[in-house]
């Protein structure tokens, strides 16, 4: 009897070691599938995994973009983001929310009239660009209704890259198709500026719905609701943002300001902490004094940089 219950202490020690060592060599996470984010909503999101886009549960906070992890239909990690677009949560100024991840170009859109141009916005997009590490793209729209020219102009002497696009005409559209070819971009920017109605044209197809400036308000109708990522021909991926009217950036430092103004880099200050003002011997004052810096761009950094002080 005894060498019976000394045999069974022996099988059940085994299957206890057994199963330990099954549970050391288990994937993290018992990991069933992983794919991309191409679609949020509240507590899930979409995700593509090389089959039919599938609905899973997500208590992490997810990204278009994002490569995530899956089990029993629920995100339960996020891959380290190579970049990222950010904002302040318009619910939570104390909070930063994602807009998009693993970006390789923000395309900020923006349009010449109805609705106006706002340098102002486009300076806050190539702030969150630069401090995520994405390539910005500045696309000025409705060319067919105003001359883009100084617009276009003041960008480009920055360094940014312009391309000018008329979805009445089609002016502009292979170019950009060009730029975001094959690259995970995000479209972003004011409502009404078009963004939508250029992923269409882009895709030959009636992806995203699509309205028009507010005759009442003068203000863009938002139209997308939330941000989505579509697969394109060409091998774009596009990711298509809700318009806003507003660009929190929250805490920013005055070094965030200034990568935001590559112009800014050639020209050699006296003082390695000089905040390019009127400070003795600073080569970003001295440049606009001489015309080699737009005064309109310089007049741009100087409200941004003031919000840091």
């Amino acid at each position: 009897m005894a060498d019976i219950r000394a045999m069974k202490r022996h099988e059940r020690t085994n299957a206890i070691l057994a199963v330990k060592a099954k549970r050391k060599n288990r994937k993290p996470y018992d990991v069933e599938a992983d794919g991309l984010v191409i679609g949020i909503g509240p507590g899930v999101c979409l995700i593509a995994d090389g089959g039919e886009p599938r609905l899973c549960h997500t208590e992490i906070s997810v990204a278009p973009g994002d490569r995530v992890e899956i089990r029993h239909e629920k995100v339960t990690a996020i891959a380290e983001r190579r970049t990222t677009l950010s904002r302040t949560d318009p619910g939570n100024p104390h909070r930063e929310r994602v807009i998009a991840a693993n970006l390789d170009v923000v395309v900020i859109v923006a349009a010449i009239a109805d609705p106006p141009f706002r340098p102002g916005l486009v300076d806050r997009y190539l702030i969150a660009a630069a401090r995520g590490g994405v390539q910005p793209v500045l696309c000025i729209t409705k060319i067919d209704l105003a001359d883009p020219a100084n617009a276009a102009d003041l960008y480009r002497s920055a360094g940014v890259p312009v391309v000018c696009c008329s979805i009445a005409d089609g002016r502009g559209i292979d170019e950009l198709s060009g730029l975001v070819a094959g690259n995970l971009a995000a479209f972003v920017g004011h409502s009404g500026a078009g963004k939508s109605s250029l992923l269409n044209v882009l895709a030959s197809e009636e992806y995203a719905r699509t309205g028009a400036v507010s005759a009442g308000t003068g203000k863009g109708r938002h139209t997308t609701t939330a941000p989505r990522l579509y697969e394109l021909r060409n091998g774009a991926r596009i990711i298509d943002t809700p318009g806003i009217r507003e660009f929190g950036l929250g805490t920013v430092s005055a070094a965030e300001v200034i990568a935001a103004f590559p112009e800014f880099r050639e020209f050699v200050c006296r003082f390695r902490d000089c905040r390019h003002r009127e400070e003795p011997g600073c080569g970003v004052f001295a440049a606009v004094e001489t015309g080699r810096i737009a005064r309109a761009r310089y007049a741009s950094y100087l409200r941004l940089v003031d919000v840091t002080s």
